[in-house]
């Protein structure tokens, strides 16, 4: 009798549906071709072939997999309606174990369609149980070259849980694989009878539990190997003991059984319900469908307590507003093939809040960042929206030569990794990207057991998130995709693996920003953040280098306590106090200088200060003062007889501003006698000058009374020191034209920034500025770093881009006038 198969019709199908340029469509009232009720007393030959032993003979000993058993015949019986593969603790030519096997080789070949088995899984450590599928002609060369499809494993140390997956790519150790897992909501897979099945058609495989999609698999995802699920598959049930994927056998669990119910091949496809099974609380706009009925089904849906049909009612696709509780999306129709009532259990999340910050970019991190086979830097944020307004995210290059690209942090605040699996804590990310719908980011938690070359030895736990947009920011909130290795310590995690597009050779960019830990909120509004701020020294304190000073800050938390309160100078921490009132002692360095505290509360939330800006200063550095241009008139030395107006900025010899040097002003009159000497707004004489017979001039420059430095144009005048302070050592730089200095003018003019601090825009409004003509942020060390011509009374200036701080904004008028004021971001 020639073996069965529905490979031809399904390529003429195919065929068909291309041709006539429609999408191909099997059978409405999906019919069985083939099946296996185990119905009598021994197993059916006629549709199954034993296989047996340890597999040396054919040439992989163990199986492939190191597996501990030798298949015997003996081990596979069928009795009371269902077959019985028994994994058992004896001892047989050189194996401890003993098991089953069977396939449907040359008995049941097929290329498409749907295939199902209902399956009660076996309770024992060290079990691998397995409904699956092989090439049967091995049209495309060796394992895994022609495929290998799993419709269901199962690891039975971690009983909730099953695997489907797919083989394929180059001979070993180059061959490829890839999958997802389904998780019971209560249970374990012991407990009860389960369907599992796949529906397989050309270019696309789904994989079902319980008549719940929760995988799919297309051509172009194992890209760029080739897709060898094109051509005749058998099945092959069976019970592994031990092995790669089993683990360590708990023998005090043996014997143990895996009952099969049934096994079943069709021509089409079932209906089932397509969504999400997870939600999160109160989620918005979750659309759910039928697939695999005709489009003008009438339909009949009903959604859990709490939860709304915002539309679709009668049709084959719904949109659901949920609320707090979990139960069944349901579906009652009929197709033309019966009366039909189909389920999707769905959870409801319980309310997360933020916790902490794992790495923002914009504060100090708590996780450190190790290494990577790409490239990571900290660059401006590409694209500030609401989503993610900070001023700096990370942007990391993946390594198209790597297949497993790594970025690697340290990490010691999870203290119970176990709480991530239990979904008690979730990792939340923000990413920007131009890479493919689709891609996936993976976190890996790892333990100090871990190496590069012993996985997934010290592998706690693995978590999946996938691109939905791109080209913008969007929230992604990481889900659990396995636990590699089952035994490794959730108190030892101290790595933190993000793998962007693992198992591919793409480069693409990934910008990523606030990749933070959130707790379940248990109804109180969550853990409250603590509440922080620098109280010591003040912000612009001027102070004198080598200083030894104390930092201190203030902390409380509403609902904990404060368990440390950790300083930072320009983001590096130079220490941690864990008691009331927190400090630490610094010795003050040259230049300007930030200061933050962080506060972690007992729960492990923590909360940034706003900044706090000091400038250290050393009273013997020279003092350069560096000369640009003038805005109006000229200083014409030679004719002694023009006036002008002009202002200058004092640097010290590292570039950086000197804070009060920058109050200005103006000067005018002839240059053959003194000109009176220009005050601030408090009456302090600022700038001096002095002609001489020859008509040279000097320009003292003085803060607080003090001469920092000396402009002459003729080196042979005397210096005029403001009031009787002594001067300070100083240097001048090359005048770039005769009378040239640089404008940073101060007057008492009027205008005014809100709000201040601020977050992304900053508005203006010029009072008795006429006509506004220029605005200009600088940071601390004198850098201009935006500029925006104004126009008018009033206009605003977007900062989103700027990292938090201290800034001087300065406004320029149309006479030239001019007026600076701090700004807090």
């Amino acid at each position: 009798m020639k073996n069965f198969t529905i490979k031809a019709l399904r390529n003429y199908l195919f065929l068909i549906g291309l041709l006539s340029n429609l999408p191909m469509v099997f059978s409405q009232c999906p019919t069985v071709v083939w099946a296996d009720e185990f119905s009598g007393t021994s197993l059916d030959v006629t549709k199954w072939n034993y296989q047996t032993g340890d597999g040396c003979a054919e040439g992989i000993c163990g199986w492939g997999n190191s597996e501990l058993q030798s298949y015997q015949e003996g081990n596979v019986t069928v009795s009371n309606g269902t077959l019985k593969i028994t994994a058992k603790k004896e001892r047989t030519r050189g194996s401890k174990y003993t098991s089953g096997r069977i396939n449907s080789k040359a008995k049941g070949d097929f290329t498409y369609g749907r295939f199902e088995a209902s399956i009660k899984l076996p309770l024992g450590d060290g079990l691998w149980p397995a409904f699956w599928m092989l090439s049967t002609n091995e049209v495309y060369g060796g394992w895994p070259q022609s495929g290998e499809i799993d419709i269901m494993e199962f690891v039975a140390s971690d009983p909730a849980r099953i695997l489907g997956y797919i083989h394929y790519g180059d001979l070993y150790p180059n061959n490829q694989s890839q999958g997802n897992t389904y998780t019971l909501q209560n249970g374990v897979f012991p407990d009860a009878f389960h369907e599992f099945a796949i529906e397989w058609e050309p270019g696309e495989i789904r994989w079902f539990m319980d008549g719940t999609l929760y995988s799919v698999k297309k051509t172009s995802d194992v890209d760029p190997f080739f897709w060898p699920f094109d051509q005749d598959f058998h099945f092959l049930l069976n019970v592994a003991v031990g092995g790669n994927l089993g683990g360590t056998v708990n023998d005090n669990m043996l014997p143990a059984t895996m009952e099969v119910d049934y096994v079943r091949v069709y021509d089409g496809f079932k209906a089932f319900v397509n969504g999400e099974r997870v939600v999160a609380n109160q989620a918005q706009g979750v659309t759910y469908s039928l697939a695999n009925v005709p489009a003008n089904t009438n339909v009949s849906w009903s959604v859990p307590q709490g939860a709304t049909i915002v539309s679709g009612q009668g049709s084959s696709s719904v949109v659901v507003d949920f609320g707090t509780e979990s139960g069944a999306i349901s579906a009652s129709f009929n197709d033309g093939c019966g009366a039909q009532l189909l389920n999707l259990y769905v959870e409801v999340e319980q309310p997360y809040v933020k916790a902490f910050s794992f790495e923002n970019f914009d504060e100090p991190s708590t996780a450190s960042y190790s290494s990577a086979t790409g490239t990571l830097s900290e660059v401006a944020n590409p694209a500030p929206n609401a989503l993610n307004g900070s001023a700096l995210s990370g942007k990391y290059d993946r390594n198209a030569q790597e297949q497993y690209d790594i970025l690697v942090y340290d990490v010691n605040n999870i203290t119970d990794a176990s709480q991530y699996v239990s979904k008690e804590k979730k990792f939340f990310m923000d990413v920007y990207t131009s890479a493919p719908i689709g891609t996936d980011i993976i976190l890996q938690l790892e333990t100090s057991v871990a190496t590069p070359s012993n996985y997934p030895s010290g592998r706690h736990s693995r978590y999946i998130a996938t691109i939905e947009e791109t080209n913008t920011w969007q929230r992604l909130v990481f889900t659990l995709l396995d636990k590699p290795d089952g035994t490794a310590s959730s108190t030892d995690v101290g790595n933190m693996i993000l793998l962007f597009a693992s198992n591919s050779f793409t480069s693409d960019t990934y910008y990523f920003d606030n990749l933070d830990s959130y707790n379940v909120d248990n109804g109180g509004g969550g853990n409250q953040a603590p509440v922080v701020s620098v109280t010591s020294p003040t912000d612009g304190a001027i102070l004198s280098q080598g200083e030894s000073i104390i930092i201190t800050a203030d902390a409380s938390d509403a609902d904990g306590s404060i368990a440390q309160v950790e300083f930072y100078i320009n983001g590096n921490s130079i220490g941690v106090d864990t008691t009331q009132p927190y400090s630490v002692n610094w010795q003050v360095v040259a230049g300007n200088s930030t200061i933050t505290a962080v506060a972690t509360d007992n729960e492990l939330t923590s909360t940034t200060s706003l900044s706090v800006g000091i400038t250290g200063q050393s009273t013997g550095d020279p003092v350069s003062v560096h000369v640009a241009s003038i805005t109006t008139g000229t200083v014409d030395m030679g004719k002694g007889s023009k006036s002008g107006s002009a202002t200058v900025t004092i640097l010290d010899d590292q570039g950086g501003a000197i804070l009060n040097a920058n109050v200005t002003g103006t000067f005018s009159g002839t240059f053959s006698e003194q000109v009176s000497a220009v005050t601030d707004s408090n009456g302090v004489a600022v700038l001096q000058t002095l002609a001489s017979s020859k008509g040279g001039i000097v320009v003292n420059l003085c803060v607080d009374n003090v001469v920092y430095a000396s402009l002459p144009y003729d080196s042979a005048q005397n210096v005029v020191t403001c009031s009787s302070a002594s001067a300070k050592s100083g240097t001048v730089s090359t005048l770039p034209g005769e009378g040239d200095i640089s404008i940073v003018q101060d007057t008492n003019i009027n205008f005014m920034i809100y709000p201040n601090p601020a977050k992304d825009i900053v508005k203006v409004t010029f009072g008795d500025l006429k006509n506004a003509k220029v605005a200009q942020v600088y940071n601390l060390s004198g850098k201009v770093l935006m500029t925006k011509q104004m126009n008018g009374v009033e206009g605003e200036m977007d900062i989103s881009s700027l990292p938090k701080g201290l800034y001087i904004i300065k406004i320029i008028d149309s006479s030239n006038t001019i007026k600076t004021i701090r700004l807090v971001k």
